[in-house]
């Protein structure tokens, strides 16, 4: 949803520390929009891009897990900390020596989460009596229907999922700090409303 300004109230320095950097967060914004044009375009070294990102984040935060349960050794949950590290750590290297497995096993979990994501909200839409009830309809048939969408092209579907999913999130967020950027620009130096990030 593209709903991401709304208006807040904020001391009037911190208005200006705002006006005076506007030019980074247009700057970030548009730096964030053109990575995610790029990743929609070239979608398969997106999704190779983010695989290796994962693997890398779970090896390095596994061994600092191991780490943690060696120099923590004695307390009653050394074994479990342990354990828990080496299968995040094995995991991660999973990954990086085989980015394409990752991928599709990213993907496959990828497609569960919309099926729960669809039930639930299809659920919710039923069952809750308001005015919103049909967005939540709507949401959950169209996660539904990714999914669908994914089960069916896997394990070819691996190849674009994550890299899209990825590229859009980017080029959404682009999007929001260039659009808050220039809306801070022109504030007011005065008291008054201003608007902020947070959705």
């Amino acid at each position: 949803m593209f709903a991401l300004l709304h208006m807040g109230s904020i001391l009037q320095e911190d208005r200006a520390t705002l006006r005076q950097n506007w030019g980074w967060y247009v700057g970030l914004g548009l730096l964030l929009t053109l990575l995610g044009i790029l990743g929609l375009v070239f979608v398969g070294a997106a999704t190779l891009l983010t695989i290796v990102f994962v693997g890398w984040f779970f090896l390095i935060g596994g061994l600092a897990e191991i780490a943690h349960a060696v120099f923590k050794k004695g307390w009653s949950g050394f074994w479990l900390d342990l354990l828990a590290g080496v299968i995040t750590a094995v995991a991660g290297l999973f990954i990086l020596l085989q980015p394409a497995g990752g991928a599709k096993v990213l993907t496959m979990l990828i497609g569960i989460m919309f099926v729960i994501d669809g039930i639930f909200r299809l659920g919710a839409g039923i069952a809750i009596k308001n005015p919103y009830r049909g967005w939540f309809i709507i949401q959950g048939l169209v996660s539904l229907l990714l999914a669908v969408f994914i089960f069916s092209e896997w394990p070819y579907s691996a190849i674009w999922v994550i890299g899209t999913l990825v590229s859009v999130d980017l080029l959404i967020d682009g999007l929001r700090l260039t659009s808050f950027g220039f809306a801070v620009k022109q504030l007011p130096p005065g008291d008054g409303p201003v608007v902020s990030t947070s959705a």
